[in-house]
């Protein structure tokens, strides 16, 4: 995928500008729903509303990891040139290094998403009485759990291609798991665990939650080159296959 690719689908793509558009809706519903009744002065000097900071946190987190999903698995590039399954049967690009692009081109996306979703956590973080670095602690794990979402998603897309409802049905199921194991048998590196506890102040390990996602989302995008380079040989041995028949 090249640069103006990338752009058109990320920026300019009207699905795409829609899902962005659906993100801050969201956060600002849970932000009017759990914003302080009575006197905003009030609850912010004497910090009555913990929970206004907590609830849009993890209503970011739920957000992103779908629409990151939704991203890696290509729901919104219409186009087949920019897919990358398709990239990957019709040019001679080495498989890493679509893989990696997409890696790269999918954190750059999930900064922009972060920097939409911020200001709402900004308000929440007045009102609910956190600290600033338990807001970048916040779009930390948020981002990371979003860009391994992305990654799965692309395995999705890799293995199952285009075939829907099948892979939307196995790739939210392998999320769901996913943050279901890590909250129940990983706490220490579930996001949703980390952002409950950030209430109670700043993370002893903040970064390991972050951290942890972000590997998984640089083996899935590993996965996801495998995968690619299996459909390639496939490709590849299908043309010949016609070729001599």
């Amino acid at each position: 995928m090249s640069v103006r690719d990338g752009m058109h689908v990320y920026l300019t793509d009207r699905r795409s500008l829609r899902a962005s558009l659906y993100l801050a809706v969201a956060l600002a519903l849970a932000l009017l729903i759990t914003w302080p009744r009575g006197s905003l002065e009030a609850a912010v000097r004497a910090a009555q509303a913990p929970d206004t900071f907590t609830v849009v946190a993890i209503c970011f987190l739920l957000a992103a990891l779908y629409l990151g999903a939704r991203f890696g698995a290509e729901d919104y590039s219409p186009d087949p040139s920019v897919q990358l399954r398709e990239l990957a049967t019709m040019t001679p690009v080495p498989v890493l290094s679509l893989a990696a692009g997409r890696l790269a081109f999918g954190a750059l996306h999930t900064l922009l998403l972060l920097l939409l979703g911020a200001p709402f956590l900004v308000a929440a973080m007045a009102v609910g009485g956190a600290a600033f670095s338990q807001l970048l602690q916040a779009l930390a794990m948020i981002g990371a759990a979003s860009l391994a979402a992305r990654m799965a998603g692309l395995v999705s897309r890799s293995v199952l291609g285009a075939r829907r409802p099948l892979r939307d049905v196995a790739l939210t199921s392998c999320v769901t798991a996913a943050a279901a194991a890590a909250f129940f048998l990983a706490p220490g590196v579930s996001s949703f665990r980390a952002i409950g506890a950030l209430a109670q102040g700043p993370l002893h390990a903040p970064l390991l939650p972050a951290a942890a996602d972000a590997a998984g989302a640089v083996l899935l995008a590993a996965a996801a080159a495998g995968v690619l380079a299996v459909v390639r040989a496939r490709a590849r041995r299908a043309r010949e296959g016609r070729r001599h028949g």
